[in-house]
């Protein structure tokens, strides 16, 4: 299914200053990727307007229409798919959640995935009791970081940008009413 979007705004306001432009430089088209519509794969089409900042003491000379409830900026997926494909990756992993998006018509990598489960807003810890810590590859053989997970809700609480032991223990340092933790039985987590 091809799907064309065209926005009918008439000014937008820039990101920089805030101050709206109905000065209309040029127009251009994103190919976002959308979720599939009966089975279908939705080709959606998205023309966006470039204005131009009016304003002398703005950074941004040229800025491009924003579309907040449809696609963040720089974004490649819409934000509905980006929403699923998140809860599918809290759900599973970020392999079984790329199987699982290939049945439901959803063709994206096990990086897209892992990707957008770094994009999830992580909400402040309460009280937490029970925490599950595990590393994961953000690129296989170089890069790796830690999952923090409340064992009670099965809910992410954190993602710590490495998994060397001196950050698990700052992060534990900060919460002292933990009472039980399940490790990998990596070195540094023993540590």
């Amino acid at each position: 299914l091809e799907v064309r979007v065209v926005s009918n705004r008439t000014s937008c306001p820039c990101p920089i200053c805030s101050l709206p432009s109905s000065a209309i430089h040029s127009y251009y088209r994103r190919h976002p990727i959308e979720l599939p519509c009966a089975g279908r794969i939705v080709k959606l089409i998205l023309c966006v307007k470039k204005f131009f900042c009016r304003t002398e003491s703005c950074l941004r000379k040229i800025f491009t229409e924003r579309l907040p409830e449809l696609i963040e900026p720089s974004s490649r997926l819409t934000t509905r798919l980006r929403t699923l494909i998140q809860a599918i990756g809290v759900a599973f992993n970020a392999n079984g959640g790329a199987r699982l998006g290939v049945q439901m018509g959803i063709h994206v990598s096990r990086m897209t995935m892992l990707f957008s489960l770094h994009l999830l807003a992580v909400h402040p810890v309460k009280q937490v009791k029970h925490v599950g810590i595990d590393d994961f590859a953000w690129k296989r053989g170089l890069r790796y970081g830690t999952v923090i997970i409340d064992l009670d809700t099965h809910q992410i609480i954190d993602i710590l940008p490495d998994r060397e032991a001196e950050s698990v223990k700052k992060w534990l340092a900060a919460h002292p009413e933990i009472e039980i933790v399940s490790r990998d039985r990596g070195g540094a987590y023993a540590d």
